[in-house]
């Protein structure tokens, strides 16, 4: 087999040299760079973290861009508190409805710490994170992130357009209590 320098492999298009250097099994610095490259096929990475094996190499296809999201989130079911798990958590590919697993779990580790960080964690799993009441770090990053802040805003929005509903209908209830009773025309446009 040909040896490929790690140089070459962080700049090469060509998939199937990735490919053979990947299916090769090692855990060393050239294959972890192939795992790594954007260029790697999707199978290959598939292959690679369906070995089960919690190394550099799988680390580096769990954070791929070409990661699909059907093996992020058949890594993250597997339910290992792993290296390759916390990668899987934290590719901006992983399934919202995954990510929202991972944090049912209630589980204060590095796996649900990299979901509460990604972005594309639902902000209601956050909230449940939240309501837990916990300080530990996963918690943490559910207030920090940014899909969390933006849930709050729209909902302190959606509370301020109740109240503001709330108090013109029970200003239109009093106007018409007082015009069927009292004769009394009122305005109250407030």
């Amino acid at each position: 087999m040909k040896k490929y320098s790690i140089e070459f492999i962080i700049k090469t298009k060509n998939k199937r040299i990735l490919a053979e250097v990947l299916r090769r099994g090692k855990n060393d610095l050239v294959s972890s760079s192939a795992a790594d490259n954007p260029n790697c096929p999707p199978e290959v990475l598939a292959e690679v973290l369906r070995r089960g094996k919690d190394d550099g190499v799988s680390c580096n296809a769990a954070y791929n861009s070409k990661c699909s999201p059907e093996l992020l989130a058949e890594v993250l079911r597997r339910g290992n508190n792993d290296s390759v798990s916390s990668w899987a958590a934290r590719n901006p590919n992983c399934p919202p409805e995954v990510l929202a697993e991972v944090l049912r779990r209630g589980k204060d580790d590095a796996v649900s710490w990299n979901a509460a960080r990604n972005p594309n964690c639902p902000p209601e799993a956050l909230a449940e994170v939240l309501r837990r009441g916990k300080d530990d770090t996963v918690s943490r990053e559910a207030a920090l992130n940014p899909t969390y802040k933006k849930y709050l805003i729209k909902i302190q929005r959606s509370e301020k357009q109740l109240k503001l509903k709330e108090e013109k209908f029970n200003s239109n209830i009093r106007s018409n209590v007082n015009s069927l009773f009292y004769g009394i025309q009122v305005n109250d446009d407030r």
